[in-house]
Protein backbone atom coordinates (compact mmCIF):
# COMPACT_ATOMS: atom_id res chain seq x y z
CA UNK A 1 0.00 0.00 0.00
CA UNK A 2 2.87 2.37 0.82
CA UNK A 3 4.42 1.66 -2.57
CA UNK A 4 1.16 2.57 -4.32
CA UNK A 5 0.95 5.90 -2.45
CA UNK A 6 4.59 6.61 -3.26
CA UNK A 7 3.99 5.93 -6.96
CA UNK A 8 0.89 8.15 -6.98
CA UNK A 9 2.86 10.91 -5.28
CA UNK A 10 5.68 10.59 -7.80
CA UNK A 11 3.22 10.68 -10.70
CA UNK A 12 1.58 13.83 -9.29
CA UNK A 13 4.99 15.47 -8.89
CA UNK A 14 6.01 14.64 -12.47
CA UNK A 15 2.71 15.90 -13.89
CA UNK A 16 2.85 19.12 -11.89
CA UNK A 17 6.39 19.68 -13.17
CA UNK A 18 5.17 19.34 -16.76
CA UNK A 19 2.36 21.82 -16.17
CA UNK A 20 4.69 24.44 -14.71
CA UNK A 21 7.16 24.12 -17.57
CA UNK A 22 4.72 25.04 -20.34
CA UNK A 23 3.17 21.62 -20.94
CA UNK A 24 0.35 20.92 -23.35
CA UNK A 25 -1.90 23.94 -23.99
CA UNK A 26 -4.89 23.08 -26.18
CA UNK A 27 -5.90 25.32 -29.07
CA UNK A 28 -8.59 24.71 -31.67
CA UNK A 29 -8.81 25.18 -35.42
CA UNK A 30 -12.40 25.00 -36.67
CA UNK A 31 -13.77 24.75 -40.16
CA UNK A 32 -15.85 22.93 -42.72
CA UNK A 33 -15.28 20.46 -45.52
CA UNK A 34 -17.51 20.86 -48.57
CA UNK A 35 -17.79 18.58 -51.57
CA UNK A 36 -17.05 19.66 -55.12
CA UNK A 37 -18.58 17.33 -57.65
CA UNK A 38 -22.04 16.58 -56.38
CA UNK A 39 -23.61 14.57 -53.59
CA UNK A 40 -21.93 11.65 -51.88
CA UNK A 41 -23.54 8.55 -50.45
CA UNK A 42 -23.42 9.02 -46.69
CA UNK A 43 -23.47 5.34 -45.74
CA UNK A 44 -19.91 4.12 -45.34
CA UNK A 45 -18.43 7.61 -45.68
CA UNK A 46 -15.64 8.99 -43.53
CA UNK A 47 -13.83 12.34 -43.65
CA UNK A 48 -10.27 12.69 -42.35
CA UNK A 49 -9.05 16.23 -41.63
CA UNK A 50 -5.38 16.71 -40.76
CA UNK A 51 -3.33 19.66 -39.48
CA UNK A 52 0.25 19.37 -40.72
CA UNK A 53 3.50 21.18 -39.97
CA UNK A 54 5.21 21.67 -43.36
CA UNK A 55 7.86 24.09 -42.11
CA UNK A 56 10.81 21.97 -43.21
CA UNK A 57 10.94 21.22 -46.94
CA UNK A 58 13.65 18.59 -46.38
CA UNK A 59 11.48 16.57 -43.99
CA UNK A 60 8.07 14.90 -44.27
CA UNK A 61 5.11 16.85 -42.88
CA UNK A 62 4.49 16.35 -39.17
CA UNK A 63 0.92 15.60 -38.06
CA UNK A 64 -0.15 18.01 -35.30
CA UNK A 65 -3.84 17.06 -35.15
CA UNK A 66 -6.27 14.78 -36.92
CA UNK A 67 -10.01 14.25 -36.77
CA UNK A 68 -12.21 11.55 -38.30
CA UNK A 69 -15.84 12.32 -39.10
CA UNK A 70 -17.75 9.08 -39.63
CA UNK A 71 -20.88 9.37 -41.77
CA UNK A 72 -21.25 13.14 -41.39
CA UNK A 73 -24.96 14.06 -41.33
CA UNK A 74 -24.54 16.72 -44.03
CA UNK A 75 -22.03 18.68 -46.08
CA UNK A 76 -20.40 21.02 -45.51
CA UNK A 77 -19.25 18.96 -42.54
CA UNK A 78 -17.85 20.81 -39.54
CA UNK A 79 -14.59 19.89 -37.85
CA UNK A 80 -12.59 21.04 -34.84
CA UNK A 81 -8.92 20.14 -34.62
CA UNK A 82 -7.35 20.28 -31.16
CA UNK A 83 -3.59 20.89 -31.24
CA UNK A 84 -0.86 21.92 -28.81
CA UNK A 85 -0.40 25.70 -28.96
CA UNK A 86 3.27 25.23 -27.97
CA UNK A 87 3.91 23.23 -31.18
CA UNK A 88 3.21 26.33 -33.30
CA UNK A 89 6.17 28.56 -34.15
CA UNK A 90 5.83 32.13 -35.46
CA UNK A 91 7.95 31.34 -38.52
CA UNK A 92 6.36 27.91 -39.16
CA UNK A 93 4.16 26.83 -42.07
CA UNK A 94 0.98 24.91 -41.31
CA UNK A 95 -1.66 23.43 -43.59
CA UNK A 96 -4.93 21.55 -43.32
CA UNK A 97 -5.98 18.88 -45.77
CA UNK A 98 -9.10 16.76 -46.06
CA UNK A 99 -9.73 13.33 -47.54
CA UNK A 100 -13.13 11.70 -48.02
CA UNK A 101 -13.42 7.91 -48.08
CA UNK A 102 -16.40 5.74 -48.97
CA UNK A 103 -16.20 2.13 -47.81
CA UNK A 104 -12.46 2.62 -47.23
CA UNK A 105 -11.77 3.90 -50.75
CA UNK A 106 -10.45 7.44 -51.27
CA UNK A 107 -13.07 9.33 -53.29
CA UNK A 108 -12.37 13.03 -52.71
CA UNK A 109 -9.46 15.11 -51.43
CA UNK A 110 -8.45 18.71 -51.07
CA UNK A 111 -6.36 19.55 -54.15
CA UNK A 112 -4.14 22.08 -52.42
CA UNK A 113 -3.45 21.94 -48.70
CA UNK A 114 -5.01 25.04 -47.10
CA UNK A 115 -2.50 27.27 -45.30
CA UNK A 116 -3.56 28.07 -41.73
CA UNK A 117 -2.34 29.61 -38.47
CA UNK A 118 -0.69 32.47 -40.36
CA UNK A 119 -2.80 35.27 -38.91
CA UNK A 120 -5.65 34.79 -41.39
CA UNK A 121 -9.15 33.69 -40.46
CA UNK A 122 -9.54 31.30 -37.55
CA UNK A 123 -12.22 29.38 -39.48
CA UNK A 124 -11.11 27.23 -42.42
CA UNK A 125 -13.18 26.19 -45.43
CA UNK A 126 -11.86 23.23 -47.42
CA UNK A 127 -13.27 21.90 -50.67
CA UNK A 128 -12.76 18.21 -51.42
CA UNK A 129 -12.69 17.30 -55.10
CA UNK A 130 -13.02 13.90 -56.80
CA UNK A 131 -9.77 11.97 -57.20
CA UNK A 132 -8.89 9.98 -60.30
CA UNK A 133 -9.54 6.26 -59.93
Amino acid sequence: MKRRHALLGLAALVLSGCATQGGYTPAYLNGTVSLAGGPLERAGSMVRVTLLDVSHSDAPPRVLAEQYLEQPPAFPAGFSLCYDRHAIQADGRYVVEARVFVDGELRLASREPRRVLDGSSATVEISAEPVAR
